[in-house]
This record gives structure tokens, sequence and C-alpha cells, in this order.
């Protein structure tokens, strides 16, 4: 399916905008295609439609049943699961984010994006000038299909930072 390989290749270079038309002309063409769907909704969500990015997401799940739905939660709740996943971590893993400071994001930037993050990222730490860890929020998310699944994310997130 070549524009689906098109669509993953521009956004993957943080076009978004062609990213999501070629998406969109991909699940137009196999509607029955739960990965058209999936690239469709991860890309909406960059270009700043989270309802048609929901829509996409729901189709991609009812298409593909190891796809859950992402679960969606308020920033403070999520800082709150991130406290609490800090909180959990082994001691080496807490002494690997000592110095860091961690920070939440929605998602990655297109300037990050264009220098080399990927839009899926999980965290991106940057360690000069200063430490600093950040999480994206959203890219967690789209992988939990619960609060539950949320925390396991984050906390494994973390442990691999």
């Amino acid at each position: 399916m070549d524009l689906l390989r098109e669509a993953r290749s521009l956004y993957a270079g943080g076009r978004m905008h062609d990213a999501l038309e070629a998406a969109q002309a991909a699940a137009d063409r196999h509607p029955k295609d739960a990965e058209a769907w999936w690239l469709l909704a991860l890309v909406s969500r960059h270009t700043g439609m989270p309802g048609a990015s929901d829509d996409a997401f729901r189709r991609a799940a009812a298409l593909a049943k190891q796809r859950a739905v992402p679960v969606r939660v308020a920033k403070g709740r999520f800082e709150a699961l991130l406290a609490e996943a800090r909180n959990g971590l082994s001691p080496d893993a807490r002494r690997r984010l000592a110095g860091a400071a961690l920070r939440v994001q929605a998602l990655p930037l297109a300037e990050q994006v264009k220098g080399g993050v990927d839009p899926d990222a999980l965290c991106h730490r940057v360690r000069t000038p200063d430490d600093v860890l950040t999480l994206f929020q959203v890219n967690l998310e789209n992988l939990a299909g619960s609060e539950t699944a949320l925390l396991a994310l984050i906390t494994r997130t973390l442990s691999r930072a």
C-alpha cells in the first residue's frame, strides 16, 4: 500500500499536514485496514484534531482487536500517575533519574520531529545543558487502554530512561 508507506514517511519526517492527506487517502481507499486508521489517528492528533483522532483510533481498534482504544486523562491526573510511577521505581532506576528534571509535554513538537525525535516517542532525554526527561503524555496514552496500563507504561518508560 503505497499511500500508507508515503504517509508513514511524511509523518516520520515531521511533515504532518502532508502526512494527514496521505493517511486520510489510505484510510479512504482501504477502509478495513486497521493500520491505515491507526496512522490516521496518530497524524490527526499531531495536527490538532483530537476528535478526528479519537474516531480513527476507535475505528482501528474495532478492526484489530489487539489494539485498544487509547485512554485519555487530564494533565493533573497524568502528573499524579507519573509521581506514583516514580515512587515505585527500583533503586537503580531512581539513581539513573536522580539528576533529571521530569517534564510532561503532550506530543513531540514539529521542530523536535524534524530534528530526529520519533513522532511516537514515549519520552526524550536531553542531558545538556540540563538533564531533562520529557514524557509525551499523548503518545503514552495512545498505547494504554486503561489507567492501570498507562501507569505500567509510565513506570517502564521511566525505568528505561
